[in-house]
Parts: structure tokens; sequence; C-alpha cells
């Protein structure tokens, strides 16, 4: 009988384990949205296509800046200002530019 054979054998469960699975399953959401809009834009004839075209590059920018916001507030929540502030540094940047847009 290997160790391999016993019950309980191998590493303790990781208590950290699934603590950002809302964030995999938004981010993955927001692929299959991506890409659905990407094939109809192609499908799709004259304004409509460019109309779902353009609601795909929004899903595009939209989802990171989302996911950098999230995190924000989670290094925020946990007192780790020097990524918060990293993180709202890059905000501000994508903000500004906008502005100036």
């Amino acid at each position: 009988m290997s160790e391999e054979d016993l019950p309980g054998a191998g590493p303790p469960p990781n208590p950290l384990a699934g603590r950002q699975r809302r964030l995999v399953i938004t981010l993955r959401v927001a692929t299959v949205v991506a890409f659905t809009f990407g094939v109809a834009a192609l499908v799709l004839p004259g304004e409509a296509g460019r109309v779902v075209a353009a609601a795909m590059v929004v899903v595009l920018v939209v989802t990171p800046l989302a996911r950098v916001a999230w995190l924000v507030l989670r290094w925020g929540l946990r007192r780790d200002w020097r990524f918060a502030g990293a993180g709202v540094a890059l905000l501000t940047v994508v903000a500004l530019g906008l502005l100036t847009h």
C-alpha cells in the first residue's frame, strides 16, 4: 500500500481557494459576451452590425477597468495601500485620457 492510497494523504485544503470565484465568473461571462457580439457584428448587416461591434468594443474596454476597480476595493479593504494606490493611479490616467479626448 502506497502513501497515495491512504485517505487524507496529501496537502491540506487551501482556505484561499475560490476567493476570486465571482471575478473569474464575471470575466468568463464578459469573454462570451464579447465573442458573441463579435460574431453578431460579422453577421448582421449595416447599422445593426456597427452597433453590435461598438457594444463589443465597450465590453472589451470596460471589463479590464471594472476588474481594476474591483481589485482596488479589495486591496483597500485589506489595507494594502501600495496596490490600491497603483490601481487608483491607473484608473485616474484612464479617466484623464477620456476627459482629454
